[in-house]
């Protein structure tokens, strides 16, 4: 399967579907990255509640779920 095809094929995928494969395509960039994975570690191990987010706003951030604004 070409590139292209695999292309095609993804923009027939429903969106949660696309997110799951965009997911595990991260994944494995950053496995294969040891600078950005001791930044996920620092970051995900921080003990410090004032730089945390919740759900709601890391969806805000993103543009993603009930919380995303259509500016």
């Amino acid at each position: 399967m070409s590139v292209e095809e695999m292309k095609q094929e993804l923009a027939t995928w429903d969106p949660a579907l696309r997110n799951e494969i965009l997911a595990f395509l991260v994944s494995l960039n950053d496995r294969d990255n040891p600078e950005r994975l001791a930044k996920i570690s620092r970051i995900l191990d921080d003990k410090d509640p004032s730089r945390w987010l919740t759900l709601e706003e890391v969806e805000k951030r993103l543009g993603l779920g009930p919380y995303a604004t259509s500016e």
